[in-house]
């Protein structure tokens, strides 16, 4: 069973659920909200869009039963300084993957959304290859991504990371797999 992560820089948090959330988990659905109903974030994940604080509430319920479960481990990007959530990575189990997708095999899938303020800001490419780091300290290193084949910036960034293209997911998408021995750093 994978184990959490927790990453930490100058300015940002990456972790899963921990005990203060449940000091502030009405601050978490409004974070989680305004993350998955903001247009521009889900330009290539219309399928995340929520349409209420109650759908933000469930999704957080869900995840933090499925972390307990090992079927999937959502981790939020916290801006250090007052703990808001501006983005996740989700690490989703082959387990849960099998559930959804016809695959040959079954990697452990990453996903990714920051809030549109800070995509500009290259967060994501600062964050993304210490996270897979971590991930490949625990052994973990069968990992994919499904990316919508029009979003170039996600591309690059996975490429960047150490994905390389794999095989056509289905009409909008396609899967990139980890190989960290190729991380092109251009």
């Amino acid at each position: 069973m994978l184990e959490p992560i927790h990453l930490e820089n100058e300015t940002l948090i990456i972790q899963s659920f921990d005990a203060g959330d449940l000091q502030r988990w009405s601050g978490m659905v409004d974070d989680i909200y305004a993350l998955l109903s903001d247009n521009q974030a889900l330009k290539y994940l219309p399928f995340k869009r929520l349409t209420s604080l109650s759908a933000a509430d469930a999704l957080l319920k869900n995840a933090l039963i499925n972390l307990h479960c090992g079927r999937n481990y959502l981790h939020f990007i916290r801006k250090r300084i007052d703990g808001r959530i501006i983005g996740f990575i989700d690490i989703i189990s082959p387990d849960l993957a099998r559930e959804h997708y016809r695959l040959k095999k079954y990697p452990y899938f990453i996903e990714f959304c920051i809030k549109t303020e800070y995509s500009q800001k290259k967060l994501m490419s600062k964050l993304l290859p210490d996270f897979l780091a971590s991930l490949r300290r625990q052994q973990i290193g069968d990992i994919a991504a499904v990316i919508n084949r029009n979003n170039i910036a996600a591309q690059k960034l996975l490429s960047r990371s150490g994905f390389n293209y794999y095989h056509i997911f289905d009409d909008n998408q396609d899967i990139y797999r980890y190989s960290p021995e190729q991380i092109n750093v251009a």
